[in-house]
């Protein structure tokens, strides 16, 4: 009876055959330790969500912008301001309740930007921008002093007064004419103003001129954007889903795509992708983009730092993640949630999404038995114990095993993951039975610290190959 190493760890990679690759990383992400660490690579729990804030109704947390020490957020229609204090002041409404909104700021105003027009606040007055001037906004950023806006349904895109986004003027403006392509939102990364559009991307830099932006030589790209709210940027990273179905990554002045064949699959198999809503956020030595698809209720996460992907849900039935959009303030990741108002903490030692279940998911690759039919007699995971506390004293994990490549699953085979301090407890699976194509998945539903390092398989393959099931 041989007893080995299982290839356990991974992302998420089911394919368009489940007999070439099947695997699933659900709430769970890569962790690389090359420090001397008892392995390499395992796999540990994505964040829970923790209260922070309740903006007052139940509405869409749309977006965050961070100016003066202050978190401004727009919730359904209203503008709020937090303090470090986590004190909310109402500031303003603005014309839309849901969709896209982009906030921009300089030394004076906070700029906030709907599909039906702008507004600003000083400090002490929230106005609307009555400047006739201001386009039909299809998107804003900032950049050296100007806050650029495009203009809706054209490859227009207009510059405001420096450092005055209440004053615009109808000649301040520059096309994006590489391929007559609408222009759906300008990003400002790295200081370079990218213009995206639903075909093309043009790329402009600041060249001191009269009209201070022209097109970087080389800055032209003929990938588009499928969902204008699936543009995220951090640190001069920048992410999106494509006008191909793809997710895609700024290098240099040209896109990569990030989505492995598995991951476009999936993505070819939601019903709507136009209304996908992403976002990038940082949390210990992780730079992560989640891109959630609303119509179908799916959350995919890439791991920019390890190049992973896993997937995210939230509730028993694996519905999308209920996070909109995130923040860093006050030393914390503030995501928004997209339908109740709450503005919560994405905390690593929470397990639950404000006490709904996240279910953590794990199937590896098949085994390969060389078409022997092979008897396991036991699995066994490496992972960390004793994790049960006061609310979950005896928490729990659960085997299914597939025998057809990940087609079909055998019965949930509960066993225990320790009460708190049974540091040796040893979680073991015997009397597998027989197959070709032996699959493990684990389930942990239990609100508690997730960390699953390797696993084990003992098993005895029989002769020859010929073997009837």
């Amino acid at each position: 009876m041989a007893k080995f190493e299982l290839p356990f760890i991974g992302g998420a990679y089911t394919g368009r055959s489940t007999n070439l690759n099947a695997q699933v990383c659900q709430n769970l992400y890569m962790e690389i330790d090359q420090t001397g660490a008892k392995s390499i690579i395992a796999l540990v729990g994505t964040p829970g969500t923790t209260p922070w804030a309740d903006v007052g109704s139940a509405v869409e947390v749309r977006g965050f912008h961070v100016s003066r020490g202050y978190l401004y957020v727009v919730a359904g229609n209203t503008v709020y301001r937090y303090d470090t204090s986590v004190v909310r002041t109402s500031i303003g409404t603005i014309g839309t309740s849901t969709g896209w909104v982009d906030m921009t700021s300089d030394a004076g105003y906070l700029a906030i930007f709907d599909g039906t027009g702008g507004w600003t606040f000083d400090g002490a007055t929230f106005a609307a921008i009555t400047d006739v001037d201001l386009p039909t906004p299809s998107g804003a950023t900032y950049q050296d002093g100007y806050h650029i806006v495009g203009r809706a349904n054209t490859d227009e895109f207009y510059l405001s007064t420096a450092d005055n986004p209440t004053a615009w003027s109808a000649t301040t403006f520059a096309s994006v004419e590489g391929d007559g392509d609408y222009l759906l939102a300008p990003i400002s990364v790295n200081r370079q103003l990218w213009l995206i559009g639903e075909r093309t991307i043009e790329i402009w830099y600041n060249s001191g001129a009269t009209f201070p932006f022209e097109r970087n030589p080389g800055g032209f790209v003929r990938i588009g954007c499928n969902a204008k709210r699936s543009i995220a940027t951090y640190q001069g990273e920048l992410m999106f889903l494509s006008d191909r179905n793809q997710v895609v990554r700024a290098q240099g002045l040209q896109l990569g795509p990030v989505s492995t064949y598995q991951i476009d699959y999936l993505i070819s198999t939601m019903v709507s992708v136009s209304d996908a809503v992403g976002f990038m956020y940082a949390q210990e030595g992780h730079v992560f983009y989640e891109l959630s698809f609303p119509t179908d209720s799916k959350t995919i996460c890439f791991d920019l730092t390890t190049g992973v992907w896993h997937t995210r849900a939230s509730g028993a039935s694996d519905l999308r993640s209920p996070a909109n959009c995130a923040v860093w303030f006050n030393n914390k990741v503030l995501v928004g949630h997209y339908n109740n108002g709450q503005i919560y903490e994405y905390n690593l030692a929470a397990y639950s999404d404000d006490g709904v279940t996240k279910r953590a998911i794990r199937a590896a690759q098949p085994l390969k038995t060389n078409g022997n039919r092979t008897f396991f007699s036991s699995f066994e995971l490496d992972m960390e114990v004793g994790v049960g506390d006061v609310t979950t004293a005896d928490p729990q994990i659960a085997l299914q095993i597939s025998k057809d490549g990940g087609h079909t699953w055998g019965p949930e085979r509960w066993k225990s993951m320790g009460a708190q301090g049974e540091y040796t407890r040893r979680v073991r699976w015997t009397r597998l039975g027989a197959g070709r194509n032996f699959m493990a998945r684990v389930i942990i539903s239990d609100p508690v610290k997730r960390c699953i390092i390797s696993a084990f398989l003992e098993g005895n393959a029989e002769g020859g190959g010929n073997d009837q099931p």
